[in-house]
């Protein structure tokens, strides 16, 4: 079974509201700007919402595969401060890991893996209790093929962010079919599983690049029904993140649709 929801982009406290009065049971967090919610905050945030599930998205700066240590030092940094908040309201933390920039998909492969070991090194020292979720990104440039983040899941004992309009730009809107969705869910059962996902869903536009910026639903031509379709079929458990311009209302959409299969 899935629970749907969406993410916030500010006054959490009114937009869980807003989320519960519709029925919707999930809320992520957008750190994507900076991470300047306070632990206090967090905690008051959980202890008031105790029905809705929390997760969180780190900020968009982080590349674990990038040329300056400084740059890789404040992106292991932002993970770290990003897991400290959301360890008292939640547990799965989606980011993406990196950019390849010049460097060939294996050393890049290797810097984000080498890299991303030091944060769970310091979540086991700490007894942070977070799930890092590499997410499968949009842009051709950026690191984030279902294959990478599924092996590195496997490899590191995390768990993915399936993001399907992601996958759809990426292939230039050539995965898009109930097929071509079973057969990814059939990939990640194969390696980690479908009981515990992290799902993101939005209507998207791509372009020569991959992802260029999300849409409605209604607006674009990414076939989230059959999408739904697939992971009902296979039984998928786990939060559906709508990330649409239309939060609530495309993640009251998809929720309905789901629930008439």
């Amino acid at each position: 079974m899935l629970i749907f929801g969406s993410a916030c982009h500010g006054d959490e406290f009114k937009f869980s509201e807003l989320l519960k009065s519709l029925n919707l049971n999930a809320l992520e967090l957008e750190f994507v700007n900076g991470v300047y919610m306070k632990e206090d905050y967090a905690k008051i945030l959980k202890e008031k919402n105790k029905d809705l599930k929390f997760s969180a998205h780190a900020p968009h700066y982080i590349n674990l595969n990038a040329n300056e240590k400084e740059k890789i030092e404040r992106s292991i940094y932002r993970l770290i401060k990003s897991a400290k908040v959301l360890r008292h309201c939640g547990k799965d933390l989606v980011f993406h890991p990196g950019y390849y920039l010049n460097k060939s998909k294996e050393e890049c492969y290797k810097n984000i893996k080498e890299n991303l070991q030091k944060v769970l090194d310091y979540f086991n020292e700490h007894n942070i209790d977070i799930m890092l979720r590499p997410e499968t990104t949009g842009r051709v440039s950026q690191f984030g093929t279902l294959e990478e983040t599924l092996t590195l899941c496997s490899e590191l004992s995390l768990k993915p962010c399936i993001d399907f309009p992601h996958l759809y730009a990426r292939s230039y809107g050539k995965i898009n079919s109930y097929e071509d969705f079973y057969r990814i869910l059939e990939k990640i059962e194969e390696s980690v599983g479908v009981k515990d996902m992290h799902i993101h869903m939005s209507g998207i536009e791509f372009g020569k690049g991959g992802e260029k910026r999300h849409l409605p639903l209604e607006r674009s031509n990414f076939n989230y029904k059959d999408a739904l379709r697939a992971l009902k079929d296979f039984c998928a458990e786990g939060k559906v993140i709508c990330e649409s311009p239309l939060l609530e209302k495309d993640a009251l959409l998809m929720k309905r649709f789901y629930e008439s299969l």
